[in-house]
Parts: structure tokens; sequence; C-alpha cells
């Protein structure tokens, strides 16, 4: 009897519990080893175009355009600061234009 007091199962179940668990990992095995087949089957060149290499294809054509439109992005956001910059100036010349024509005293005039 062992210290906790639970008597381990008899050797006949211990048995049957690792040839079923053996079972299941040689099913394992094998289904993975299926998916793998068909994957290796699917990878490899062949002379008609395998579902495998036009998704591969698709994919690789959507990240070049991508990146493409990434790099606009870029190009169009190094440039938007000088453009903000050259409208706010704009428009404080318009209102101090318009201030100075309706009369209105600039400050630091007196």
């Amino acid at each position: 009897m062992s210290g906790n007091g639970a008597e381990p199962p008899p050797k006949d179940d211990r048995l049957d519990a690792i040839i079923q668990v053996l079972r299941l990992m040689i099913e394992t095995q094998t289904t993975h080893s299926e998916m793998l087949g068909r994957l290796i089957e699917l990878a490899t060149p062949s002379a008609e175009n395998s579902p495998l290499e036009e998704a591969m294809a698709g994919i690789a054509g959507a990240l070049r355009d991508q990146t493409a439109a990434l790099e606009r992005i870029g190009a169009t956001l190094d440039g938007l600061g000088e453009e903000v910059e050259a409208g706010v100036m704009r428009g404080l010349a318009t209102a101090l234009e318009t201030d100075d024509r309706a009369g209105v005293p600039t400050e630091g005039a007196g």
C-alpha cells in the first residue's frame, strides 16, 4: 500500500492504459504523416500549377502591392509637414491682413 492510501491499478490495467496511449500516438503520427505528405505534394513543383503555388503567388503579389502603397503613404507623410506649415502661415497672413483692413489694431501698434 502506498503512503496516500490509494492502491495502484492492477498491472493489467496499467498495461492496457499504456497500450491505449501508444495506439493514440501511432494514430496521431499517421494523421500527421498524411498531412505532411499532402503538403509536400502540393509544394512540389510540377508541370501544372498547384493550388499552393497559385495561392503563394497571390500572397506575394498582395504583399508587393501593400508595400508599394505603404511607400506612397510614407512619401506623402514626409511632405505633409511642409504643406501644413505653409497653410498655417497663409492663414495667419490672411487673418492679419483682414484685421489691418478692418481697422482693428494689431498687437504692438499703439
